[in-house]
């Protein structure tokens, strides 16, 4: 079977002959260039054979264009390392609650949005439908925060108006985005939300701010067929967003309480998580790493399950790590 066949088949119903498994990461600093992550981002799935590519950018591609600035990360790699740290924001393009209504929907030929776009299609067009590919996006609201800091809380209650008419430019770009992705031939999207967790916000509030401009991004989704709901943070709104209409749900099942079983019997998509990325995939034995991959499999006996990190794997888990990982599973 074809990692498409593959991917499918779970999508069926179906139980694979062997487990699947991505565990995806950043890559830093081939992701500041499209022709260079794309070099990398092909070098890994060569390496790895996953069932599916994910494309991770940088994770600030969505506010580049908007006016943040951005501390890159130092060269303290030889390829195919990554570096051992990301971009950060030293200066949120939103201060104050009017700047919210001073942004343009942002055009897909130039600048970070450009170069967005290119990586995908150099990625899509190298796979050609073998392996699915799909495209990280950011939900309206964190690319807001990702704007403003924690600042984006006081507008978003101080000044609600004016912060719809900033999610509103934000949902269009975003839509105008994914688009591009869908015309390109993309299987789907990562369609990941930080903000959708009670920790952060109240169900009324991601109710208003969240859900509405969410389903309209996944709408523009919907010709793909391998969507992925991304649901981050301590205490995810799992019953809001695992209803959202996509393929498969990421969550960081072993750090919060809602575990793969749970997530089983409130839905019957495909899961996507198991693996415990901070702590035990870079630090377990191997035989304590396989007992934590059987357990997340036990948890879910029709196998409709990809192992997988709740977020990217971090910088300094070493990729003979994941490979080490690998070759574990293949003895369960």
């Amino acid at each position: 079977m074809t990692k498409t066949e593959r991917i499918k088949a779970l999508l069926e119903g179906k139980k694979l002959d062997t487990q699947s498994m991505n565990l995806w990461k950043h890559f830093p600093p081939y992701d500041e260039d499209p022709k260079e992550l794309v070099k990398k981002i092909i070098q890994f799935q060569d390496r790895f054979q996953w069932d599916f590519v994910k494309v991770t950018y940088q994770g600030l591609y969505s506010v580049q264009d908007w006016g943040s600035a951005i501390k890159w990360p130092e060269r303290d790699n030889v390829w195919p390392e990554t570096c051992s740290s990301v971009g950060v924001v030293t200066d949120f393009g939103i201060k104050h609650d009017e700047d919210w209504a001073k942004l343009n929907v942002l055009p897909m030929d130039q600048g970070s949005m450009a170069a967005t776009i290119e990586a995908a299609k150099g990625v899509v067009d190298h796979y050609k439908g073998e392996v699915p590919v799909v495209i990280t996006i950011f939900n309206p609201l964190t690319t807001a925060i990702k704007m403003a800091g924690d600042k984006m809380f006081v507008h978003m209650r101080r000044n609600p108006e004016l912060f719809h008419k900033g999610l509103e430019t934000i949902c269009q770009t975003t839509i105008k985005l994914v688009e591009e992705m869908a015309k390109m031939g993309a299987d789907g999207i990562f369609f990941a939300s930080q903000l959708g967790t009670y920790d952060k916000m109240s169900v009324a509030e991601y109710e208003e701010f969240g859900r509405p401009y969410d389903l309209r991004v996944l709408e523009a989704a919907k010709d793909m067929w391998f969507n992925i709901m991304h649901m981050h943070g301590n205490a995810p709104m799992f019953d809001i967003m695992s209803q959202y209409p996509v393929a498969a749900l990421n969550w960081h099942d072993q750090l919060v309480d809602i575990s793969l079983a749970d997530a089983r019997k409130k839905s019957d998509k495909l899961l996507i998580g198991g693996v415990e990325e901070l702590k035990v995939l870079g630090t377990a034995s191997d035989e304590e790493l396989k007992a934590h991959l059987k357990a997340s499999m036990d948890q879910v006996p029709d196998g409709r399950l990809i192992l997988a990190p709740g977020c990217c794997v971090p910088l300094y888990v070493p990729e003979d790590r994941l490979a080490k990982a690998q070759e574990i599973l293949a003895t369960i």
